[in-house]
């Protein structure tokens, strides 16, 4: 089926009342008739061809178009109102009646579909799949979000310096985990940065204390050497909130 809002964008350069006629028209045969519209219980206006599509079949893909605009409305909430991703099981949970292959095929569709264009997606290092809605929740602030949403605190610890030691570059303090986002109890915290320094799969994170706060923070040498780890977490720690002054620029390895 066709939505409407294609045919709002086909033509978009008509004025308003022409393009309501343009329905009109198709909707009572007028202009093709074979065409004949659908609408769902959601407001969604679809057109169709009678030559290649029953009744019975526009009804389905129209339940299945509800399926999709329900699937969204609820990532977009999740998003909006508590700025949390929203699994893909609970998709599953949502429909008990759809088949999970069906619904990851739904989801794939929308990719593809201009009304569903802020609907994205964040896969997990476990490989699990999550959904948010990008006019409340940026790109950057899901792959922080997905790292709290596994249960492996290790790894998230991990892969968060790694990322902010390649990408600002810059060390990690120790208490960031602590934070809403993260969600790492202190008391499990330490232990946590312990089984992290003491394992040889995680050898390049290394860890500094500032001498006169005594604020601990992390960062990998495969991005920055110790030096420069230190220079900045002396800035982040004295002068760069006292100042307002920017990061200083990181020197070569």
């Amino acid at each position: 089926m066709t939505s409407s809002r294609i045919l709002t964008v086909l033509a978009k350069g008509l004025p308003n009342e022409l393009q309501h006629g343009v329905l009109e028209a198709i909707s009572t045969g007028t202009l093709a008739n074979d065409i004949r519209t659908l609408v769902t219980p959601s407001g969604q206006l679809f057109l169709y061809s009678q030559e290649h599509m029953s009744v019975e079949d526009a009804a389905a893909k129209g339940k299945l178009e509800e399926v999709k605009h329900a699937m969204a409305d609820k990532i977009r909430r999740d998003s909006r109102v508590i700025t949390a991703l929203t699994p893909l099981s609970a998709m599953f949970t949502l429909f008990t009646d759809i088949k999970p292959v069906k619904i990851c095929s739904l989801l794939n569709e929308m990719q593809t579909q201009l009304q569903y264009r802020d609907i994205k997606t964040v896969s997990a290092f476990s490989g699990e799949l999550y959904l948010y809605c990008d006019a409340h929740i940026t790109d950057k602030y899901a792959a922080l979000l997905v790292r709290s949403a596994v249960t492996d605190a290790s790894r998230t610890i991990v892969e968060t310096v790694r990322e902010e030691s390649r990408v600002y570059p810059r060390p990690t303090r120790v208490s960031l985990f602590t934070s809403q986002v993260f969600g790492i109890p202190s008391a499990t915290l330490q232990p946590c940065i312990v089984r992290v320094l003491n394992s040889p799969e995680y050898g390049d994170i290394r860890k500094l204390v500032h001498p006169d706060t005594d604020a601990e923070y992390l960062y990998s040498n495969l991005h920055m050497n110790e030096e420069q780890a230190y220079t900045l977490m002396n800035w982040m720690e004295e002068e760069g909130p006292a100042t307002g002054r920017a990061l200083p620029p990181p020197r070569c390895p």
